[in-house]
This record gives C-alpha cells, sequence and structure tokens, in this order.
C-alpha cells in the first residue's frame, strides 16, 4: 500500500522546479510573492495619541471667584458648561468607536482579499501561469464564500471558547472577596488545555478547507459542498489523511529550520552592508551639510532599505510556499479519485488514482446513451446470429 502523502513529496520537488526555474522568470516569481503575501494575511499595529482639554479645579475654582454679583456669564456658543464634560466624553467615545469600526471594515476587506487569494494560488500554480487580475475577478464569488465560512467558524471557535470558561466565571464571582492561589493555577491549567485543543481543532478545519478549495475550483462546486466531499473521502481513507498530517508536519519543520537559516544569513548580509553605506553616506555628508539635515537625508534610505530586505525575504519565501502547496495539490490529486485537477505536466489520458470514487459515483459509472444504443445493437445483433446459427445446425446434421 503506497502513502500519497509521501509519494506527493517528489511530485511537489518536480513540479516546483518546473514552475520556478524552468525557464526562471522574475516578473511570474513578484506576481507569486504578492499572491503569497496576501494568502498569509496582513498585519499592522495601529497607534495614535490625541489631547484632551479639560477644566480643572483650579480654573473653576478661580473663574467663580471672578464672577461679579448679577452679572449672567457668558459661555461661549454652542457649549454649556453643565454639558460640557458630557460632550467631551461622548465625542471622544464617538470617535473610539469609528476608529474600531474602520479598522473592522479594513480587517474584513483584507481577509476577503485573502480568501480570493486563496483561489488564485491554487489556479496560478496548477495552470502554471500567474494572471493576476484575471484570476481575481473569476474568484470573487467563491472567495466571498470562503469568507463567510471563515467568519462562522471564527464565531463558533469564540462561543467554545467562552462555553468553555463559564465553570471558571461562576466560581470567580462567587469566590470574588476569598480568591485563592489553586484556583488561579486551575484557571491556568485549563486555560492552556483549551487553546491547544482548539489551536489543534482549528487546525483539522483548515486542512479541510485547503483540500476543499481545488475541489470547489475543479468540480464547479461551492466551498460547502466541496467539504462535504472531502469529509465523506475522510471517512473511507482516514489513514491516508493521517500519514499526509504527519508529513505536512515534517515539511513544516523542516521548510522553517532552512527558512530561519537562510533568511537569518541573508537579513544579517543585508544590515551588514547597508551599516556600512549608511556610514560611508553619513561621513561624506557631515562634511558638507550639518547634523540635523544628516537624518533627515538618511531616514529615508533606511525605510528603503527595510523595505528592499522586505522584499528580498518575500522573493526566496516563493519556493518554499509553493512547494508546499505543491505537496498539497498532488496529494489531493492522488487521494481524492475524481479531483480532475488539470495539472500543466498532466499526460492527457492520464488515469485517476485515489481512494475509492467521487462522491458522484452514481453519476460518473452510469453509460452514456451513445453507449446503450451501440451496446445494444452489437447485443441484438450478436443473439440473431448465435439464433441463426442454431436453427442451421440441426439441417447440417441431417444432410450430413
Amino acid at each position: 500500500m503506497s502513502w500519497y502523502g509521501i509519494d506527493a513529496v517528489d511530485k511537489a520537488v518536480s513540479r516546483t522546479r518546473t514552475a520556478l526555474f524552468e525557464p526562471f522568470d522574475f516578473w511570474k516569481w513578484v506576481k507569486l510573492a504578492i499572491i503569497i503575501f496576501f494568502v498569509g494575511g496582513m498585519g499592522y499595529n495601529y497607534g495614535g495619541s490625541g489631547t484632551n482639554y479639560q477644566l480643572s479645579s483650579e480654573d473653576v475654582r478661580n473663574d467663580i471667584l471672578n464672577i461679579d454679583p448679577g452679572r449672567i456669564v457668558d459661555f461661549p456658543s454652542g457649549i454649556s458648561w453643565l454639558g460640557l464634560n458630557y460632550t467631551e466624553s461622548t465625542s471622544f467615545l464617538g470617535i473610539i468607536a469609528a476608529i474600531i469600526a474602520f479598522f473592522l471594515l479594513l480587517a474584513l476587506i483584507f481577509s476577503y482579499i485573502s480568501s480570493v487569494m486563496e483561489f488564485v494560488f491554487v489556479e496560478s500554480l496548477v495552470k502554471n501561469e500567474v494572471f493576476f487580475w484575471a484570476y481575481s475577478k473569476k474568484f470573487m464569488g467563491k472567495g466571498f464564500n470562503l469568507l463567510l465560512v471563515r467568519l462562522v467558524l471564527a464565531l463558533i471557535f469564540f462561543v467554545l471558547f467562552v462555553l468553555a470558561f463559564l465553570p471558571f466565571i461562576s466560581i470567580i464571582l462567587k469566590e470574588s472577596s476569598d480568591f485563592s492561589f489553586p484556583l488561579l493555577i486551575g484557571g491556568l491549567f485549563w486555560f492552556f488545555v483549551v487553546v491547544i485543543l482548539l489551536a489543534l481543532l482549528g487546525a483539522v478545519v483548515n486542512s479541510f478547507i485547503s483540500l476543499a478549495i481545488p475541489l470547489a475550483i475543479y468540480r464547479e462546486t461551492g466551498i460547502l459542498s466541496a467539504l462535504k466531499m472531502v469529509y465523506k473521502n475522510f471517512r473511507k481513507s482516514w489513514q491516508q489523511v493521517l500519514v499526509y498530517w504527519f508529513i505536512r508536519i515534517l515539511l513544516g519543520i523542516g521548510v522553517t529550520i532552512l527558512a530561519v537559516i537562510i533568511f537569518g544569513l541573508l537579513v544579517l548580509g543585508l544590515i551588514i552592508l547597508f551599516l556600512i553605506i549608511d556610514g560611508i553616506l553619513y561621513f561624506l555628508l557631515s562634511t558638507f551639510i550639518s547634523e540635523p539635515l544628516n537624518w533627515i537625508l538618511l531616514i529615508p534610505l533606511a525605510i528603503v532599505e527595510l523595505l528592499l530586505i522586505f522584499v528580498t525575504l518575500m522573493l526566496l519565501s516563493v519556493p518554499l510556499v509553493v512547494f508546499l502547496k505543491y505537496h498539497l495539490l498532488s496529494f489531493l490529486e492522488a487521494w481524492f479519485a475524481d479531483a480532475n485537477i488539470p495539472f500543466f505536466d498532466k499526460v492527457p489520458g492520464e488515469p485517476e488514482t485515489g481512494i475509492g470514487p467521487g462522491p458522484d459515483e452514481s453519476i460518473s459509472s452510469e453509460p452514456k446513451s451513445d453507449e446503450l444504443e451501440s451496446g445494444g445493437f452489437e447485443s441484438g445483433k450478436s443473439e440473431q446470429d448465435e439464433s441463426k446459427s442454431g436453427e442451421l445446425e440441426p439441417e447440417i446434421s441431417e444432410t450430413g
């Protein structure tokens, strides 16, 4: 019995070499790097500061003492002294709510782009042709459906996380006055157990989704139907999937170690090179320009250097990520009999492999109408020939 997860390693290496190095296309690497960047998600740290002037008690006391008897104080237009603090607090809360809503919307937009890029990445590797905008327009609907599925799954995981801590919340509320150290240790232990279990469950679900994405493309179905296909085939051959997961873990560890070594050496070399260049430029500029202006000119250069390091790392990560995705696709091709993945290196008429037929076995196994007609005609003709030969045999024997 062959293990498809192991056999897929050789195919993944061969397809990665053909797609990226035979021949080498720099702009193809750039487009794949952009797709991988969006697929990997976007993380930004947003921060800001603001000022909020409030009247202190000294200001209020001094103003009140300076009021003449019988004189009505004139407040600035549109401001009531009694509602000043309330107006400031509501406006501050409104600004905070608007900022949170903006970044939530931004996160949804980036999540949608990432979902679309999942399909674009698969199509680019299967066809060995990267058409960024054409594939993006093609998979906008499927990407939106994938986004909805992921949002629902995120909500389910959040509810499971909250439900797992409901007993501790009730205990903490009851013993709020007499909080014990063993309760804290037990809560921390339970927290790590819940996080690990949810992480393992999330990894399994994400693996099923990754396997379902190519099926949704090439079986021309929705992401939920593709997930059902993957689950049905998993029930038939769960051993193959377990071996595939084990191989994926080993490959992930190996790729991570290789990336740390390569990227670490590269970043160290680039940092040393850029420091030498910046030091020479600083020495040259300091002879002609004053000190503050030196830094004004060198800071944009440092930003450009950081961008160059980031772009270089993204380009070097392309072979590693492409190899892992080709391994997934090659495993799916062998594991799911009717995946119908039209690989660029697939020989026409190559027999399908995999564990059992696909979910549409009854449909695919039915004979076509042309075959029925031709088969019925030939069978009827053969029966007539047999009957005629049976009638001639007695006559020949009698004459003999």
